[in-house]
């Protein structure tokens, strides 16, 4: 980050409105991403969840992956090589579904900054608090975003329970760091 411009943004310019789509996250998965965000210590660190979307958009995670990237206390940054390496050995029918990063305190709204680094628009954007190191069960805490109208919209409570649901079942997990 350069500038406090990095941190603030402006609010939307319109409320979020709320989507039938649900992304189907089995509780190996939250798990392995809680595990890779602490594996990073007091550093910022970016992680992507991919597989399969429905006919409809509903998506379920089959993969937690942390890219080769550069981690300081305030950001991270995952080079474009480095993401192209993750994205071609994926499945044909595999895709992003969420990109997920923590930050050092409790603040889960995106930054200016974290608007600018997503990878795609096509996904959610979560950030979880404390280097992954809270306490609260899922998704209580977690900063749960979406792309609409022009804006990455912080889910309330309500809306990131109905968008994101715990369900049983395992994944594949890699760390690249």
């Amino acid at each position: 980050m350069d500038s406090e411009e990095d941190i603030f943004r402006l609010p939307a310019p319109c409320p979020y409105e709320p989507v039938d789509l649900q992304l189907s996250v089995p509780d190996h998965a939250l798990a392995a991403t809680i595990a890779l965000l602490r594996r990073a210590g007091p550093r910022e660190s970016g992680l992507f969840w991919y597989g399969p979307r429905d006919a409809v958009g509903n998506g379920t995670v089959s993969y937690v992956v942390a890219p080769r990237q550069r981690m300081t206390w305030g950001n991270y940054t995952i080079p474009a090589d480095a993401l192209a390496e993750v994205v071609h050995r994926l499945p044909d029918d595999w895709k992003p579904l969420a990109q997920v990063h923590s930050h050092p305190g409790r603040r889960v709204e995106h930054s200016s900054y974290d608007d600018r680094m997503t990878s795609s628009r096509r996904t959610l954007s979560m950030v979880f608090p404390a280097y992954g190191r809270s306490d609260e069960p899922f998704p209580i805490g977690v900063g749960i975003h979406e792309w609409q109208n022009d804006y990455w919209h912080l889910l309330d409570p309500t809306c990131a329970e109905r968008r994101v649901v715990i369900v049983n079942g395992t994944v594949q997990v890699e760390d690249m760091r």
